[in-house]
């Protein structure tokens, strides 16, 4: 909707502003009425041109995406699940619960923030965004709906149970929904780790390990201790 919204303002002010070049040139300098109008439809174009907003995923311009228009649809679907998540997760009262959505928006923030820096990434996403973001988003409001109604009786008490063990499964399901869109982005890192272990062993450099460090550390600081 905000991106509609910028398309028509555009639209409007190149419009105004060919039609204020027409008046300057045909009532200010005279000119012919066709060349005119001619000019300005040019200049409308020109204005428009300019004007016009670039829609993006990210910082990728959408046009230059296959299947942009269907990815930014993807990402914006996504993000209205996400914003239903977080507000319905702002109204819940029962602090275990409340903590619990808290991590369960975090990742769902992570998984929207890297989809959006990864728009090619959104197709893999489609299970996540079609499924188990929606039901989160519907069992969080269920569970806010039924909140508000102040019902305690033992099914209300049931469900509140099954919610909060709903909220812990989805948990993990998100966890293993971002490791599985971040796989290939995991993969390539560690190819480039050992690479770069290959390059510096191949130029004489030793490659120690972390623990091997910490007990050298460890080591040094037991001598200054000891004066040893």
């Amino acid at each position: 909707m905000k991106d509609k919204w910028k398309e028509i303002v555009s639209i409007a002010v190149s419009a105004v502003l060919a039609l204020l070049l027409f008046a300057a040139l045909l009532v200010g300098l005279g000119w012919n009425i066709l060349l005119c109008m001619g000019l300005s439809i040019v200049s409308y174009a020109g204005f428009l041109l300019v004007l016009r907003p670039v829609r993006r995923i990210g910082r990728i311009d959408i046009e230059k995406l296959g299947n942009g228009e269907v990815l930014h649809e993807r990402l914006q679907e996504a993000g209205r699940d996400y914003r239903r998540m977080r507000e319905a997760a702002d109204r819940i009262q029962a602090p275990g619960l409340s903590q619990s959505a808290s991590e369960l928006i975090a990742i769902a923030e992570n998984i929207l923030k890297f989809l959006t820096d990864n728009p090619k990434k959104i197709p893999s996403a489609r299970r996540y965004i079609d499924y188990y973001q929606e039901t989160a988003a519907n069992v969080l409001e269920n569970y806010v709906e039924l909140q508000d109604t102040r019902l305690l009786t033992d099914e209300s008490e049931k469900i509140f149970q099954n919610t909060a063990e709903a909220v812990s499964t989805l948990k993990d399901a998100f966890q293993m929904q971002f490791q599985k869109l971040m796989q290939n982005e995991l993969m390539d890192m560690e190819a480039d780790l050992n690479l770069l272990k290959q390059t510096l062993r191949s130029e004489g450099y030793e490659i120690r390990r972390e623990e091997d460090r910490g007990e050298e550390r460890d080591s040094l600081r037991n001598k200054k201790e000891t004066g040893v």
